[in-house]
Parts: C-alpha cells; structure tokens; sequence
C-alpha cells in the first residue's frame, strides 16, 4: 500500500468541523462581542434619541411660556413696543422650528401656533377681540403635546 492512501476503516476527517471544534471557544465569545456590541450600539442611540426629545420638550414649553407673557403683555399690559413684538416672532418661529424634535403630534400643533400667531399677533395691540385667546389655545394645544412625549418617556 502506498503512504497516501487510506485504510477503509479510518473514518475520513472533516477540516471545517475540526476547525469549529478547535475553535468553539473563541467563536462563542466572537459572538457575544458582537451581539454586546451591537445592543450597545443600540441602547445608546435609544438613549441620545431620548434625551434631544426631552431637551426639545423643554426648551419648547418654555418657549410656550415665554410667547404667553409676551402676548399678555400685548393684549392686557398695552406693551406695543417694537422689542416686544420682535420677540413675540421670535419665540413663535423658535416652537415652530423645535417642534419637529419633539413628536409629528408637536409639529402639528407648533404650524397651527405660528398660523394663528401670524393672524392675531398685530391685533393682540388692541386689547379687543378674541385674539389673546386664539393665540392661547394654540399655546396650551403644543405645551400639552410636549408634556405628553414627556410623560411617554417617562
């Protein structure tokens, strides 16, 4: 018989079925590394999408407080002055811009704010009319979106 041949009783070895047994160790924790990586991986960009939602819902309702004082202060306090007014704009084109970081609900709410601040902001001069309180319930409609996706992340 020659060196190269085989006996038929020797069983024929499988190279990749040895190599997984030499190996089963290393592969399992190769495997775990991954999975591990992976959720981490995950787990942190839950936990970031979570905290620019509740930074956003923040920085939204206390935008919404300050646009309320400032319309007040047009429609009750006969502050007409041109600062007061540009800051009125301001706070309402900053919830109209934030909003989409917090939930579509917020979003809806902050365009449907900034349509009617648009419509009442130059009537709120007068004292008259309901626009203090069109301008309000827009107000209150986006602060309670906020507080929801706040409350839902709680």
């Amino acid at each position: 018989m020659s060196e190269h041949s085989t006996d038929a009783t020797t069983p024929r070895s499988h190279p990749l079925r040895e190599g997984v047994r030499r190996n089963a160790v290393a592969l399992i924790s190769l495997t775990v590394a991954l999975f591990a990586t992976s959720y981490n991986t995950w787990r942190n960009q839950t936990t970031e999408a979570h905290r620019n939602v509740r930074e956003a819902s923040f920085k939204l309702l206390e935008a919404c407080g300050e646009l309320q004082q400032l319309a007040q202060h047009r429609y009750y306090g006969g502050d007409h002055s041109q600062m007061n007014w540009i800051a009125g704009w301001g706070k309402a084109t900053l919830i109209r811009d934030m909003a989409p970081l917090v939930s579509p609900a917020t979003q809806a709410h902050a365009d449907t704010l900034f349509a009617v601040w648009k419509e009442n902001a130059g009537e709120l001069e007068s004292g008259k009319g309901n626009s203090e309180q069109a301008v309000e319930s827009a107000l209150d409609a986006v602060a309670d979106a906020a507080r929801a996706e706040l409350l839902a992340l709680h």
